[in-house]
Parts: structure tokens; C-alpha cells; sequence
């Protein structure tokens, strides 16, 4: 990472911390567990995360909870290992420290990757990253919120193959991002934007991510969703010399050729009380680069405070 993107990272956090403060000396500090949701004439009623991307799409809304997450991934046919398929089980962890300000934890947990051919079978826990979220606007009544964030993914994990490390090198990756959600009644659309920044610009690859999200309210608490999601590597690494892919939001292999993945994804969310929910779909990649991801099929459990 150059000095330019050091200096804009600071900036960043700089401007989160700069607004709570703001907030504060306003305000007063006072700890808010329930974050965005809850009752009162500030509090939003509605909240629909986002099912697939779980990494990159993060909702804009401040909440306390925990997410149980398994993902079943099938590897294209056209990879070097002419398929396989990955499962991963992890959990998110936000939590709310004030109405606009909260810690996220969006990536952590187990994988255990099968190929079929060409290189070895692994398996070993991911990165664990965490970093800090806060709403600039939030207008409970207009059902509409915007947040920016920025989170830190250390080089904390131990999973390799073949003599290339998915996770636990490097410098890590640092991602920023924004975030905003706007409904009408019983439709929503909430989008992100962001990029995963390589600390070790030789080691990793850096990417712009982004991520549309449609749900509507068909029956009383059942939400259909429909969710777009793309990946652009923007600075490739010199890791692995020769190889045409990249690990997506799953892994990063720092290859010196990649470009941009665009997947569709469809499923819903039923909400059994205002604190859970729980979440299922599908995802397919619908670019002729898949890299690493050709399907995926997602089941989650949101428990909120």
C-alpha cells in the first residue's frame, strides 16, 4: 500500500471518528445496544439485510447481533482444478455502540475447500476482520439511511494449497465503503460501495466492490429478494505469476491477470419476531469470468438485540 492510500485510509477514519465526536459534543455519549432499530421517533422499523455478498454488502443500519452464515460453493469447471466446491460456516458479529455508531465484524470462520483435480484438498479458518461503521444520515420517518465504514482483515488465517496461501499472509486488506438503504412502505432498496485495499500491494490484489439489494414484503414478514454484486480488481499482485483469476470475496490469491465478476442472486428472509430472521437464496455468476465462483446457495440466521 502506497502513501497516497495510507493517507486516504487515515482520512477516512478520521472523518468516522471526526462525525461521533460531532455527535457527541452535541448530543452527549450515550450507549444505544439497539443502534438504528428499536422504537422511538429515530428508530427504523424496517430492517431486510442483504443475504448474498456477506462480506462486502453490509447493511447500513447500526444493530447488535450475530450472524450464523453457511455457504455451499461449487468451483467452475473452467478453473484449474476443472471444479470442486467449497463450504464455509461462519459468523458475523455488529455491534451498536450509539444510535449511528457501530463495530462490525463481517469476516471470520471455517472453510473447507474439495477439487477435483490438480491441486490439493484444504481446509482451515478464513481471516477475521473487524472495523467500525457510522450512519451520516439516518430519517427514520423517510425510511432512509446512509453510512460509511471501514474495515481492517489482518492475515490471521492458515488455509493453503499447493504451496499458495489463501489466507494468513501478507499485510492484510483494508476495505471503505459506503453503504444506504431507502424503502416505501413494503418495498426496499438498500446498495454499496467499496474498495478492498492490499496492504501488501506485491502479496494481494486490491478490488472495487459493489452490490444492489430489492426486497418487497409479499406476505406479512416474508421478504423475496433479488441482489446484483461485482468485483473489479483494480491493482493486481505479484503472488502468483501466470494465473488469469482471483479468489472473489472468498480468498485472495494476488495473481497478476484478473478483472471483473458480476453475479445475480435470488432468495428471501422470513421474520419469526422483530429480533430474528432468517435468510436462504441462490447466487450465479452471470459474467463469462467466473475466477473462483461459478454458484453459490446461502442459509443465515439473524439474531438481533
Amino acid at each position: 500500500m502506497n502513501r497516497t492510500t495510507t493517507a486516504g485510509a487515515a482520512l477516512f477514519v478520521a472523518a468516522i471518528l471526526g462525525q461521533a465526536g460531532s455527535a457527541r459534543a452535541q448530543d452527549g455519549f450515550t450507549f444505544d445496544f439497539h443502534g438504528s432499530l428499536g422504537e422511538g421517533p429515530t428508530k427504523h422499523q424496517r430492517y431486510v439485510p442483504p443475504l448474498a455478498n456477506p462480506l462486502f454488502n453490509e447493511t447500513p443500519y447500526i444493530t447488535t447481533e450475530i450472524r450464523p452464515i453457511f455457504i455451499h460453493q461449487r468451483i467452475p469447471r473452467a478453473f484449474l482444478t476443472r471444479g470442486g466446491h467449497v463450504d464455509i460456516w461462519a459468523a458475523e458479529i455488529r455491534v451498536a455502540l450509539t444510535e449511528r455508531l457501530g463495530i462490525i465484524a463481517s469476516k471470520d470462520g471455517y472453510a473447507d475447500i474439495d477439487f477435483d483435480q490438480g491441486l490439493p484438498d484444504t481446509s482451515g479458518f478464513a481471516n477475521i476482520s473487524a472495523g467500525l461503521k457510522y450512519a451520516l444520515h439516518s430519517d427514520a420517518k423517510d425510511q432512509s439511511i446512509l453510512s460509511i465504514g471501514i474495515e481492517y482483515e489482518p492475515p490471521t488465517g492458515d488455509i493453503k494449497t499447493g504451496g499458495i496461501s489463501l489466507q494468513g499472509r501478507g499485510s492484510g486488506l483494508l476495505d471503505l465503503f459506503v453503504t444506504g438503504a431507502k424503502a416505501w412502505g413494503k418495498f426496499g432498496l438498500q446498495g454499496s460501495l467499496g474498495v478492498n485495499l492490499a496492504m501488501d500491494s506485491d502479496h494481494d490484489s486490491s478490488m472495487l466492490h459493489w452490490s444492489g439489494h430489492a426486497d418487497y414484503e409479499l406476505f406479512q414478514n416474508f421478504f423475496p429478494m433479488f441482489e446484483i454484486n461485482g468485483f473489479t480488481t483494480i491493482d493486481h499482485g505479484r503472488r502468483t505469476r501466470g494465473v488469469n483469476f482471483e479468489g472473489v470475496d472468498l480468498v485472495n490469491f494476488g495473481s497478476t491477470d484478473s478483472g471483473t465478476v458480476v453475479t445475480l442472486a435470488g432468495g428471501f428472509r422470513y421474520r419469526f419476531s422483530p429480533h430474528i430472521q432468517m435468510g436462504a437464496g441462490y447466487e450465479s455468476t452471470v459474467t463469462g469470468r467466473k475466477d473462483l465462483l461459478d454458484d453459490r446457495i446461502y442459509v443465515d440466521l439473524v439474531i438481533s438485540y
